[in-house]
């Protein structure tokens, strides 16, 4: 099996766990603080990832002078921020609009991709965007001309996993999956628990209850770690846009968990900017991933092949 075949198998089954994280987010920050909630989670993802890199004898990666900057600044932007944003921004809006409002990412992954990463954009994948972005706007409207200031939270949380995402595709050219995956989840979840030692963000009472502890735990290993080394896996085998756009229809699955398990109903605004979103990622993923060599004085843009060497 060829790695283009291999990057898109990894990132169809990142739909599925990718689709678990809004949904567990909602219900635990129903009963914990939002910042406690994730700084758990994520350190429980970060010790689950320490545990395989010692098994796979990666351990000092982590913290090599060549990799801990970059490996900081995936976890501060991966994790950090996009916590942040998005576990306070699930309080203010509902769990069904935050999995559809996370599908703006396409916009910014095309953006950061052509100008960071050199990948070719074209006219017919900058038109699919904005019908995406339609998809969104529906979705904000709900009957209703007003945004929330939980659905702006949302809505930035997918540029900031943008810019991670960035850094660590450069980042695999040095190192495997499986150390970027533990730096984001065990850096970006220190960041967090220096946070929850401020007056109102502690609730260490909570780790007592065996409940709450499995929601930690299945949070950090499945939603944090799990998604994350998926999601890698499939970055270090094909372009980030193509990527972007294969696992954007996981909101189907959150929709229906939401429906199941959280009582939320959905309305026909939400099904039609949902419609709309999918039908647009739909044709995305059949834009062929292609990259840009530089520009040289004198002579025509040429169209290259993705490639990483990092990858056997």
């Amino acid at each position: 099996m060829d790695n283009e075949r291999k990057g898109f198998l990894f990132a169809l089954s990142d739909v599925f766990l990718a689709g678990l994280f809004p949904v567990i987010t909602k219900y635990g920050v129903g009963f914990v603080n939002p910042v406690f909630f994730a700084a758990i989670s994520a350190l429980c993802g970060g010790g689950f990832m320490l545990i395989v890199l010692k098994f796979r004898g990666e351990l000092r990666k982590l913290f090599s002078r060549e990799l801990a900057l970059g490996l900081f600044l995936i976890g501060f932007f991966g994790t950090f921020c996009t916590s942040l944003l998005f576990f306070f921004g699930s309080t203010l809006t509902s769990g069904v609009n935050s999995s559809i409002l996370l599908q703006s990412e396409p916009v910014y992954s095309i953006v950061l991709s052509y100008f960071l990463l050199g990948e070719l954009i074209r006219k017919r994948q900058i038109a699919v965007t904005l019908l995406i972005l339609c998809g969104a706007i529906i979705v904000l409207y709900n009957g209703v001309l007003s945004i929330n200031i939980g659905d702006i939270f949302v809505l930035l949380t997918p540029l900031f996993w943008q810019i991670a995402h960035v850094l660590g595709r450069k980042t695999l050219e040095k190192t495997s999956t499986y150390v970027v995956t533990a730096g984001r989840t065990l850096y970006g979840g220190l960041l967090l628990f220096i946070l929850t030692l401020i007056p109102g963000f502690r609730e260490f009472g909570l780790l007592i209850d065996p409940g709450m502890v499995l929601i930690f735990v299945f949070q950090g290993i499945v939603a944090f770690a799990c998604s994350a080394l998926v999601w890698y896996e499939a970055i270090a085998r094909i372009n980030l846009s193509k990527a972007t756009a294969i696992i954007a229809p996981y909101p189907v699955f959150s929709v229906i968990l939401a429906w199941i398990f959280l009582g939320e109903t959905v309305s026909i605004y939400q099904m039609l900017g949902l419609a709309v979103i999918v039908a647009g990622i739909i044709f995305l993923s059949r834009i062929h991933s292609e990259r840009r060599e530089k520009r040289i004085p004198g002579k025509e843009e040429k169209v290259v092949e993705p490639t990483n060497s990092s990858v056997e």
